[in-house]
């Protein structure tokens, strides 16, 4: 799913790998274009628009569901309207974000709000969200999200880890499940996903951008000027395998003939047999860096092609030179089933 090749801000163009071919569809309330695609599955995307205000979006049927407003988090206050009726910003209380994520600690905390224009929004707050269920039939959705702010924590866990969090009573308690698997790395250089392979297995993707922060700069966010471009260069694939004294993370170098989606989408494996111009054993991916997105809106987005085989990043076929490059596309698996209406 692509920012629509015109410059009509209501439209958006799908391209399709089964056939090759491109669609055009519009939605113009509010403009698609005007919003950001933080996160797709189950043919559903996570749109935010111009006020930070977040709804499921499917691209297919046009369906639209609102999910709540930030400030149900208890940590953002939104600030007066304009007298047009236009949002202005919201209130961080930093305070009551500790609170709500680490209720047992005790942190040094200046009582003073934060407070964020809404053009600031995208960039302070949003990461990514993911619909872990279609909606479709039952009406019922479920989304996670991942946002800021970031806030540095004394958390004394190995980078790298996976972790697991089971039920202790009315709290949870975490265990190491797997040790970092990069062990002696001064630096994280990558970004990371899990997916499950179509054999059921868990599976960490590590994404290695040209720069040594992963994609991520080391500027401010509050920092207007600054503008970075970071092309992603190669990806690890590793699969989590029963080892003789605990589970091990082992390199792979073929994905068993599926293919990869990678992006603000969930990671997700598909298989190539059967399905034209769908290459076996590649990755596919998108941006999967707001910030760096949102800084560089007309300069080429971050999408090719890698060769698990070769090692190699390729342009991605017939989509590379799309003309329009706002707001970053997005990986869509179409679904037409709609909602069940109340």
């Amino acid at each position: 799913m692509l920012a629509g090749s015109t410059a009509d801000p209501t439209t958006f163009d799908f391209f399709s790998f089964h056939d090759g071919r491109s669609r055009t569809a519009s939605l113009p309330e509010p403009a698609i274009q005007r919003r950001i695609w933080i996160g797709s599955a189950h043919g559903w995307v996570v749109t935010a628009d111009e006020e930070c205000a977040l709804h499921l979006f499917n691209p297919v049927t046009g369906a639209q569901l609102p999910l709540p407003c930030i400030t149900t988090m208890g940590f953002f206050q939104a600030l007066p309207r304009t007298k047009s009726g236009k949002a202005t910003g919201f209130l961080f209380h930093e305070s009551s974000f500790l609170a709500v994520h680490w209720p047992d600690r005790a942190f040094k905390v200046v009582e003073r709000p934060d407070e964020i224009h809404i053009g600031r929004m995208p960039l302070r707050f949003l990461r990514k969200a993911v619909p872990l269920r279609d909606p479709g039939g039952s009406g019922e959705y479920l989304v996670v999200m991942i946002h800021g702010p970031a806030i540095t924590v004394p958390v004394r866990r190995p980078c790298g880890a996976l972790l697991v969090w089971e039920p202790d009573g009315e709290k949870f308690k975490s265990r190491i499940a797997v040790p970092e698997h990069n062990e002696g790395e001064e630096y994280v250089y990558f970004r990371k996903y899990l997916a499950e392979s179509l054999d059921g297995d868990l599976v960490l993707i590590c994404r290695e951008h040209r720069s040594c922060y992963g994609g991520e700069s080391d500027r401010s966010a509050s920092d207007d000027d600054y503008t970075e471009t970071d092309p992603t260069v190669r990806f690890q694939v590793f699969v989590l395998r029963e080892g003789c004294q605990r589970s091990e993370w082992k390199e792979l170098h073929d994905l068993g003939g599926a293919a990869l989606f990678i992006g603000y989408n969930s990671a997700v494996f598909f298989p190539a047999d059967g399905i034209p111009n769908l290459l076996a054993d590649y990755i596919y991916f998108t941006d999967d860096n707001l910030s760096i997105s949102w800084r560089n809106k007309q300069e080429p987005r971050d999408m090719g092609v890698f060769d698990m085989k070769n090692k190699m990043v390729k342009l991605m076929p017939s989509v590379d030179q799309h003309s329009n490059n706002w707001p970053p596309p997005i990986w869509v698996t179409p679904s037409i089933v709609d909602i069940v209406k109340a």
